[in-house]
């Protein structure tokens, strides 16, 4: 008996020093990582005559960079929070190529041309709950997110089209738009000393859309982008610092 209720003893010191090891305090660092586009878009296929694919976003894998942080108000909760700047880059030759021809399909006409420029470029601000599991020096965070996308840029997309050699032009414009953002992570911490450590981050982030404007259009012929959904994968490395 007297050598269970060592033992159970000792079980439960070492219990407790093991928790006392885990317990994380709140923590602020810097990240920067692979940004993928996901879904609608990063689709780029311009779709079928009369079904076109106006939600088609022909966004590329960029990257991301930004500040993150938790504060611990009880126990293995935190409210955590990110700031983020992204480029999902623009459209290439292959792209204009597609689009050109779809709108020339579209409209009926001779001949199509499309020019493009500008990036995906954008903010997010981001709050929400996060849950963390502590293994000693090693933590892993679940983390639910909502709050804010501030685009900086969209691709700019100029469209001619040009029939018995007149030429009819229009404008798909870079958006500046905001747009309610939500989405969640997990994450690996790593402590190498009391106040630093290294974190390896999986993040989605999505939006309903983005408003597009588009200028001096005769009619709705062909692709028609008026809302721009967002949703992507990011893949950082990052440091943090504990207070």
């Amino acid at each position: 008996m007297k050598k269970y209720i060592i033992l159970f003893a000792v079980a439960f010191i070492s219990l407790v020093s093991f928790r006392a090891q885990a317990q994380q305090k709140s923590y602020w660092g810097v990240f920067g990582g692979v940004s993928i586009p996901t879904g609608q878009f990063s689709n780029s296929d311009y779709g079928e005559f009369l079904h076109e694919n106006n939600k088609a976003g022909f966004a590329k894998t960029g990257y991301t960079f930004g500040v993150d942080g938790a504060w611990y108000f009880h126990k293995n909760w935190a409210i955590a929070g990110t700031i983020s700047y992204q480029d999902q880059g623009q459209l290439n030759g292959k792209d204009v190529q597609t689009l050109a021809a779809g709108y020339q399909d579209a409209f009926g006409v001779d001949q199509g041309a499309v020019t493009s420029t500008k990036h995906y470029r954008s903010l997010n601000i981001l709050v929400g709950p996060q849950y963390s599991f502590f293994f000693k020096k090693l933590a892993l965070d679940l983390r639910a997110n909502a709050g804010w996308l501030k685009s900086l840029s969209t691709p700019q997309i100029d469209v001619v089209v040009t029939d018995d050699d007149i030429d009819h032009a229009f404008a798909q414009q870079s958006s500046k738009a905001s747009a309610f953002a939500y989405g969640g992570s997990i994450d690996l911490r790593y402590n190498l000393c009391k106040n630093f450590g290294l974190v390896l981050k999986e993040n989605y982030v999505a939006s309903t859309g983005l408003a597009i404007t588009n200028d001096q259009r005769i009619n709705n012929a062909g692709r028609l982008d008026t809302k721009q959904p967002v949703t992507v994968f990011q893949t950082t490395l990052g440091i943090n610092f504990g207070f």
